[in-house]
């Protein structure tokens, strides 16, 4: 029997006592229970207490101090004579006959002062060093007040700087930060390097209650493949002030269409007739001959839980070196690229409405024409001024000298790097030369 199990014994003899053939007999006394409250139980008490008798009208303490010498001077040593001035204390005793010094109080409570010296007997000798050590240090490092430039430029500096003392160490030199591991060794590095591509992007990460696909209330069996799920659209929509998400899939044998309306993609000029057939007739046959379009269907619609800036989530991609020299250089060189998210969603389903409710919800699409249009200059100037940020060495520089009216405060505090050491990387310039050439 384990010894945590609880003891479980069976009784085996049973000797159960019968009733008594009589009921209890129930006894009524009378009684007052004011009367348990009378002083009266006290007075023996009383009479057999003796109480000493006052024979000092003063009771003990001296009121005319008239009769001393010195009272009133401050001088009470004929007030408080010692029996025994000759007396030699032993040195242990001393400390009992040091003046008393009472505590310190806050807001009337008394205010405990530990002693530096004072700590646990179980307390460690080199964990008090270090503390000792530490304080010392901290009491060393005070040091005056300065301006210091915490924009996004100067901290883009800041940062660029520590790389220069990490890409002059030796790769064969590292070792795993954990003691255990100390004997692994560096067998292939990559360049950690931001993605200029997809930085202008915003990325969100959802969190569905389930993996999504393409059932419904009316058809709950139907699945959806992984490309038709990859090509997905989530419409953000407000119903009851309440944020909602709106999942549109395209039907599996428009994957294809759906495909090739990317590479004809349309500009401006055909934009503005469709935008307008679409009020005038959005079932107009002449808009799927201007361009190429897809239908979606609405799936179902998510109710947004709560919506945050994640803090240890990035996006990232392995870019892996060209190992034939016959082919042309991509335009991204071997490295890791990464791209901060923006947001992070939580999902989750809603209950099934009844028809009506849903017919007064004029937001609501149950489907939508998907077809893709060329960027505006508008928007290649916005995505080409959000890549300079990693793209242009000398973006932090010029940006730090249009916040503080021309100049950047950041030099000469060790936190900017001038715009004369910044040198274009060769990897980049080779990358984008061979981009050029494969584009002639």
């Amino acid at each position: 029997m384990s010894k945590k199990s609880d003891l479980l014994v069976r009784v085996r003899y049973l000797n159960p006592l019968p009733n008594p053939p009589f009921p209890p007999k129930l006894l009524n006394v009378n009684t007052n229970i004011s009367r348990l409250g009378e002083p009266a139980y006290l007075d023996q008490l009383a009479a057999t207490t003796p109480l000493p008798m006052l024979v000092d009208s003063e009771m003990g303490m001296p009121l005319d101090l008239n009769a001393y010498d010195g009272a009133w001077d401050g001088k009470d040593q004929s007030l408080n004579p010692i029996p025994d001035s000759d007396r030699v204390h032993h040195p242990v005793d001393l400390t009992l006959l040091a003046p008393f010094n009472p505590p310190s109080t806050s807001n009337g409570d008394l205010k405990s002062v530990p002693s530096s010296n004072e700590v646990s007997w179980m307390r460690n000798s080199s964990y008090l060093t270090r503390r000792n050590n530490a304080k010392r240090k901290d009491a060393a490092e005070i040091r005056e007040e300065v301006a210091v430039d915490a924009s996004e430029a100067a901290q883009l500096l800041m940062i660029e700087k520590t790389f220069l003392d990490i890409t002059s160490q030796d790769v064969n030199q590292l070792q795993h930060p954990n003691p255990k591991k100390r004997h692994l060794k560096v067998v292939e590095s990559y360049d950690v390097l931001p993605d200029d591509e997809a930085w202008p992007n915003n990325y969100i990460l959802l969190r569905f209650p389930e993996r999504p696909s393409a059932a419904t209330a009316i058809n709950p069996a139907a699945g959806a493949s992984s490309p038709r799920l990859s090509k997905s659209i989530l419409r953000p929509i407000v119903q009851d002030d309440q944020q909602m998400m709106e999942f549109y899939l395209p039907q599996e044998e428009d994957l294809p269409k759906l495909d090739e309306a990317y590479g004809r993609a349309v500009d401006e000029e055909p934009l503005e007739k469709i935008m307008r057939l679409n009020e005038e007739n959005p079932n107009d046959p002449e808009i799927d001959h201007i361009f190429s379009n897809v239908y979606y269907d609405r799936i179902r619609t998510y109710e947004v839980v709560s919506t945050s800036a994640p803090k240890k989530e990035i996006l990232v991609s392995f870019q892996e070196g060209e190992e034939n020299d016959n082919e042309p250089a991509t335009k991204k060189r071997k490295g890791v690229y990464y791209k901060e998210i923006n947001f992070r969603t939580l999902l989750r389903k809603t209950r099934t409405k009844p028809h009506d409710e849903v017919d007064g919800q004029s937001d609501r699409w149950d489907k939508s024409r998907v077809g893709f249009r060329l960027p505006s200059q508008a928007d290649i100037d916005h995505r080409d001024e959000a890549k300079s940020q990693v793209a242009d060495p000398t973006w932090a520089n010029e940006e730090l000298r249009r916040i503080h009216g021309g100049d950047n405060m950041a030099e000469g505090q060790g936190e900017a790097i001038d715009d004369e050491e910044v040198g274009v990387d060769e990897g980049a310039i080779e990358a984008e030369r061979g981009a050029h050439d494969e584009s002639e």
